[in-house]
């Protein structure tokens, strides 16, 4: 009975001897980390850390050179100036102060972190931007999706004043005068051009479509044979974005993409104070006309003052068409399917818009202007393929001996996903409408489309 008793106690004692060492080891443990908490490297005791050197942002304009306006796509003082305007949201983004302890690898300043977002912005890879910025992956998409955030979050960067959705009566009469200094016929009423534009994804997730409570095929345009978001919006003389929304899947036409939107709703709803009396938006056929809406007229055979209207009409609705260009050309992310939760795109492609805008009133020009070189090509084909174009099956664009694209008329799936009699019939002409107005302009001042010189360009022969 004494053996097995005598037994026990040590066990006790060697149980209890046990817990006070360790509880001593922790005591111990706990001063030191109290102790050096100040020189603690790593956000972990004992984690392991890549060791890296952090590359100062006037290193990296020095050794891109002349480059650093194609890298960044726009130059040192626009860098610096946009720096400036995004530095308070930078710093609610990025915070300098940790709980405890300091960066392994020492703080990323907001400038570098600017720079990594304006570089994958413009197609960089995220792991050449880790390499040349000397920051690891994970902080290279925290400084982009961080940028995006105070980017979105900064008034200054808005598409109209006071943070607005819509341009006001104010800002329409100024883009009103510019359209009418770059349109030939004089249209001196037009407030924006408005089109849609797909934005090229992957297939998005089974987790994000339930999410959303949308079917994956629902963002797989068929025309286009990509997946996507349908991209509304409206820009002015400048090619700078007034207007946008992006909530829509790919599947979506143009029509009903505007109809549903905020702007679109409350137009049909007949809310006048939003666009000032007497000015409207060009579309293409998308859109029927109203009193906010001129349109083309409709028809393979239509000539004289309809023709030059539509000619004319064209001239000035192309520059929506042309900011999408540069949009998708200045950004070079846009060129390839975005491949990130497609709950992300809709901020992201707003940063981008926003930033085009900043890019243009600062007057970067970063994108070689194409429209002469476009328009000369044009005449070129048409003058080489004249009345032989039907026998040209395999060009992906008809043009007459005009130049006007034939083959496109009356193409495109604008309203597959439209009931019957869904889509409102166009206003009554006897009803006087901004496009009313704007033909009555071009016949009374006797306006017709431009004739194709056939010899210019040509040598003359000796």
């Amino acid at each position: 009975m004494f053996l097995p008793r005598l037994t026990q106690r040590i066990r006790q004692r060697r149980e209890k001897r046990q817990k006070s060492n360790l509880l001593l080891v922790a005591c111990l443990l706990a001063v030191l980390s109290l102790d050096d908490r100040k020189s603690l490297r790593g956000r972990y005791l004992g984690s392991k850390n890549i060791g890296r050197t952090r590359k100062q942002i006037d290193d990296l304009f020095q050794e891109l050179g002349s480059h650093q306006r194609r890298a960044y796509r726009m130059s040192v003082d626009q860098f610096t100036d946009l720096h400036e305007k995004l530095l308070p949201n930078l710093m609610k983004e990025f915070p300098t102060t940790r709980k405890w302890g300091r960066a392994p690898n020492g703080d990323i300043h907001s400038k570098l972190r600017l720079s990594a977002a304006l570089r994958y912005y413009a197609g960089g890879s995220p792991l050449d931007i880790m390499l040349t910025h000397g920051i690891s992956k994970s902080s290279v998409y925290r400084s982009i999706w961080g940028t995006t955030d105070a980017i979105n979050a900064t008034p200054s960067l808005s598409f109209n004043q006071n943070n607005a959705e819509f341009p006001s009566h104010e800002e329409q009469a100024e883009i009103a005068e510019g359209f009418k200094l770059r349109s030939r016929a004089g249209f001196d009423k037009i407030c924006l051009a408005v089109d849609g534009m797909l934005v090229w994804t992957v297939q998005p997730s089974a987790a994000d479509c339930e999410e959303l409570k949308v079917g994956e095929r629902q963002f797989h345009c068929a025309r286009k044979d990509k997946f996507g978001m349908n991209l509304m919006a409206g820009c002015d003389h400048m090619c700078r974005f007034r207007c946008a929304d992006l909530r829509h899947p790919g599947l979506t036409s143009d029509y009903l993409a505007f109809a549903t939107s905020d702007l679109g709703v409350q137009l049909e709803h007949d809310n006048n104070d939003i666009i000032k009396p007497g000015y409207t938006m060009v579309g293409d056929n998308t859109w029927v006309p109203r009193q906010w809406m001129a349109t083309p007229i409709p028809g393979h055979c239509i000539s004289g003052t309809d023709d030059a209207y539509n000619f004319y009409h064209s001239q000035v609705r192309i520059t929506i068409e042309r900011a999408f260009g540069i949009f998708v050309h200045r950004w070079g992310i846009l060129r390839r399917p975005l491949s990130m939760s497609i709950l992300k795109v809709p901020p992201l492609v707003m940063c981008l818009m926003k930033l085009h805008n900043f890019c243009i009133d600062s007057k970067s020009s970063s994108t070689p202007s194409t429209l002469r070189n476009d328009e000369r090509c044009i005449r070129r084909i048409a003058l080489s393929r004249g009345s032989t174009q039907a026998t040209h099956n395999a060009s992906a664009v008809q043009l007459d001996g005009r130049g006007i694209p034939t083959a496109l008329i009356g193409g495109g799936h604008h309203y597959i996903d439209l009931p019957r009699n869904r889509r409102p019939l166009a206003l009554n002409h006897q009803t006087s409408t901004p496009m009313e107005m704007m033909r009555n302009h071009v016949a009374i001042n006797g306006l017709r489309r431009p004739t194709v010189n056939k010899y210019v360009g040509k040598r003359k022969r000796s």
